[in-house]
């Protein structure tokens, strides 16, 4: 085989994936990993709580420590970004030099969404996706009585709980009627917005901020994300919000593959290709690539069930599955311990929300990955669960 190997633009959770899982499934070609940030690939999720909070030490965050990559032949490569993609001669370009690659993983990732902001407010102004964000968030809130957060998604909630609990003076300012509605169902939206109200947020919904009156120590913008996708367009990629892939993550380019939230890709479980942000989808992602990759057995086209998780306060916000317009709803519980939601679309269970509930989120996740269980809103109706639907039939 060639020497060239893979080349894997990224070093988050997708582009790390895709490196360890070569060298798991017995690949035996150089593997590059590059990344623009100054640390070995970490955790994400933690930067908005415990890392945030410092109950996190740092040390704790790389999915793997520094000499993982030496013993696993992995070159891994920090602070050097990637300027360009060349797919004819079949390289990438840093300011290092050239670097040739038999294939090329795009795991670029999202970066945030941001506004024009006013001068007074430039320098108070933080978005939080990195370790460097989350470093300077912290030490920004460590001096500060107050924090304006823009928009209530799961990014500026967990932080509003995270700077709650550390005494700050904590408003949300959130356009829809409700926080988390592009996500959650109203009745998971309350239950939240309960206990962020009881923590003393000032949650003020159907408004929108005004920057030009807004008095703070500290403003974050949580406002949503957008593919980092300039490289795959500039080297002639099909881009349509996120980098197109297919049900094997292959780009429009032979040799090429993308994963993690760059990715645009098919799924059983939407009407059409989607852009997904979650730790589940990279890591499957990037496993699905891997096992093309090395030839360590024949892939199957993209099928795995999409989860999430939010952790605020002592809450943990679960869904499996995704939610389409006008599902069908049973609710089982109330507010922040033990809820569950389900929702049906064609009498087929499509997705399911827990508040406090692990056990059932788990069962909604194994009996989504089965496929076309028969599970009905009469069932759930009269067991109370889906644990316990499982339960009677046994």
């Amino acid at each position: 085989m060639s020497a060239h190997g893979t080349v894997i633009i990224g070093a988050g959770q997708a582009g790390y994936q895709v490196a360890a899982q070569l060298r798991q499934k017995g690949y035996t070609d150089p593997v590059i990993l590059i990344g623009d940030e100054a640390h070995i690939p970490y955790q994400q999720p933690p930067l908005s709580k415990a890392y945030l909070k410092g109950e996190l030490d740092g040390d704790r965050l790389p999915f793997r420590p520094a000499d993982f990559y030496e013993n696993k032949d992995i070159d891994l490569r920090l602070s050097e970004a990637v300027t360009a993609i060349d797919m004819n001669a079949k390289t990438v370009q840093t300011a290092k030099g050239s670097q040739s690659y038999d294939k090329l993983v795009i795991a670029t990732g999202g970066t945030p969404r941001r506004i024009p902001m006013p001068d007074r407010l430039a320098d108070k102004t933080f978005t939080l996706k990195t370790r460097d964000d989350a470093d300077a968030l912290g030490e920004a809130l460590s001096k500060a009585q107050s924090i304006a957060i823009v928009g209530a998604g799961f990014i500026g909630l967990e932080v509003a709980a995270t700077a709650a609990q550390a005494g700050k003076q904590v408003t949300v300012f959130e356009m829809q009627d409700r926080i988390l509605a592009r996500v959650a169902s109203p009745a998971v939206s309350a239950a939240l917005e309960q206990r962020h109200r009881a923590a003393g947020v000032d949650l003020r919904l159907n408004e929108a901020v005004d920057l030009d009156t807004l008095e703070a120590d500290v403003v974050l913008l949580g406002i949503g994300g957008v593919p980092v996708q300039g490289l795959a367009e500039e080297a002639g990629l099909d881009c349509d919000g996120g980098i197109v892939v297919d049900a094997f993550m292959r780009t429009s380019a032979a040799d090429v593959f993308a994963a993690g939230d760059c990715a645009k890709s098919p799924t059983p479980f939407w009407d059409s290709p989607i852009r997904l942000e979650s730790v589940q989808n990279a890591i499957d992602q990037a496993n699905l690539i891997a096992e093309q990759i090395s030839g360590a057995e024949a892939p199957k086209a993209y099928n795995a069930v999409p989860w999430f998780w939010s952790d605020q306060y002592e809450v943990k916000y679960q869904l499996a599955g995704l939610i389409p317009a006008g599902t069908t709803l049973v609710q089982m519980g109330e507010g922040t311990d033990g809820l569950a939601i389900y929702h049906f679309k064609d009498e087929a269970l499509v997705a399911c929300e827990t508040l406090g509930n692990g056990a059932e989120h788990m069962s909604a996740r194994r009996l989504l990955e089965a496929g076309n269980a028969p599970v009905s809103p009469q069932d759930l109706e009269a067991e109370g669960s889906l644990k316990a639907v499982f339960k009677s039939r046994r």
